[in-house]
C-alpha cells in the first residue's frame, strides 16, 4: 500500500490543483508536496499530474487514484487512532462553502461545532461549485454548503436548507436609500451587479423589467460578492443579493437596503452530500450547526 503521507499530499494537491496551495495547507516546502507526488508517481509507475507552465491538472490515473486514496488516508488515521486512543471515530471533515456563507455562518456555527467534536480537524475549502461533484462522488469533500438554484447530478444528494431573501442594495446617498421597496421601474438606466447566488432569480428580475419596459444602463457579472458591495458603495450601481450579506454594512450606514416589491425573489441554500455514503457524527453535528443559524420558517430573522 502507498505511504499514506504521500496519498495525503496526492489529495491536497488533487483539492486545489496546485502544488504551491498544497505546500502552505500541509505546512511542507513546495519541494517537499514535489518529491512527495513524484515518490508517488514511481511507486505506481504512473503520472498523475500533468503539469502546464503554472496550471495542473489530473491525469485519467490521477482520477482514478482520488476514492482509493481518500479511502485509505481515511482508514490510516482511523488504525492510528484506534491504536493510540482506542477510539475509531474519524479525526478530519472536509467541508466546501462560499465565502459569503462562511462569513455569516461560521463565527456563529463553529464554537458549538468545536464544543462538540473538540478532537476534529476541520477543513473549510471556500471554492466555487467547480469539481464539487467530482470532489463528493470520490470522498474529497464530505459535504457542501453553497448558494444557487437547486441541482441534480448523479451520485448527490441535494438538498434546500434555507431561502434567504434577495434585497436590493444602492449606496447611501442613492435617491432610493431610505425606501422600503424597490421595483424593476427604479433599475432604468442604473448599471445593475450581480453575483452567481442570484442568477437563480435572474429569470424573475428580468422578467420583471421586461414587463415594465425597462433596461438597466448595464450589468457586471462577479462571482465575488465582497467586491460587488464595495463597487456599490462607490456608487457604481445597484445590486441584488441575499439579505444577510449586506446586513453588517446597513448597520454601519455603509449601504442602504430595500425590499424587492414585485414578488418574492430568494437565494437558496442548498447542502450537498454523497448519495452512497454514510455521514459520520461531526458531519452530521457540522449541518445541525449551520441550520441552525438560519432562523425557521416563520421566525423572524436574529
Amino acid at each position: 500500500m502507498p505511504d499514506p503521507r504521500l496519498l495525503k499530499t496526492f489529495l491536497t494537491v488533487a483539492a486545489g490543483l496546485s502544488f504551491r496551495q498544497a505546500a502552505a495547507d500541509l505546512h511542507y516546502a513546495p519541494s517537499s508536496i514535489s518529491t512527495h507526488i513524484k515518490a508517488l508517481e514511481e511507486e505506481l509507475g504512473v503520472p498523475l499530474f500533468e503539469r502546464t507552465g503554472q496550471s495542473v491538472i489530473l491525469t485519467e490515473q490521477g482520477r482514478r487514484l482520488l476514492g482509493p486514496a481518500k479511502r485509505l488516508t481515511e482508514l490510516a488515521e482511523q488504525t492510528r487512532r484506534i491504536v493510540v486512543e482506542g477510539d475509531g471515530a474519524p479525526t478530519e471533515l472536509t467541508v466546501r462553502l462560499s465565502e459569503t456563507l462562511g462569513l455569516h455562518c461560521l463565527p456563529r456555527a463553529l464554537p458549538a461545532f468545536r464544543a462538540r467534536f473538540p478532537d476534529v480537524r476541520l477543513r473549510l475549502i471556500t471554492q466555487s461549485r467547480h469539481g464539487l461533484i467530482r470532489d463528493l462522488r470520490h470522498g474529497l469533500t464530505d459535504l457542501a454548503f453553497i448558494m444557487g438554484e437547486p441541482f441534480r447530478a448523479a451520485g448527490v444528494t441535494v438538498t434546500c436548507v434555507h431561502r434567504e431573501p434577495l434585497v436590493v442594495i444602492a449606496p447611501p446617498a442613492s435617491p432610493l436609500a431610505g425606501r422600503s421597496g424597490v421595483g424593476p421601474e427604479d433599475l432604468a438606466g442604473v448599471c445593475l451587479l450581480l453575483t452567481p447566488q442570484v442568477w437563480s432569480a435572474r429569470r424573475d428580475i428580468e422578467a420583471a423589467l421586461f414587463a415594465a419596459g425597462v433596461s438597466p444602463a448595464g450589468l457586471i457579472e462577479c462571482s465575488s460578492m465582497e467586491i460587488v458591495k464595495r463597487c456599490v458603495m462607490a456608487g457604481q450601481g445597484l445590486s441584488i443579493l441575499p439579505r444577510f450579506a449586506g446586513a453588517r454594512e446597513a448597520a454601519r450606514g455603509e449601504l442602504a437596503v430595500m425590499a424587492w416589491d414585485r414578488g418574492e425573489l430568494v437565494a437558496p441554500v442548498l447542502l450537498a452530500v454523497a448519495a452512497d455514503r454514510e455521514l459520520c457524527a461531526p458531519a452530521l453535528g457540522f449541518i445541525e450547526e449551520i441550520k441552525g443559524v438560519f432562523p425557521s420558517p416563520g421566525q423572524p430573522e436574529a
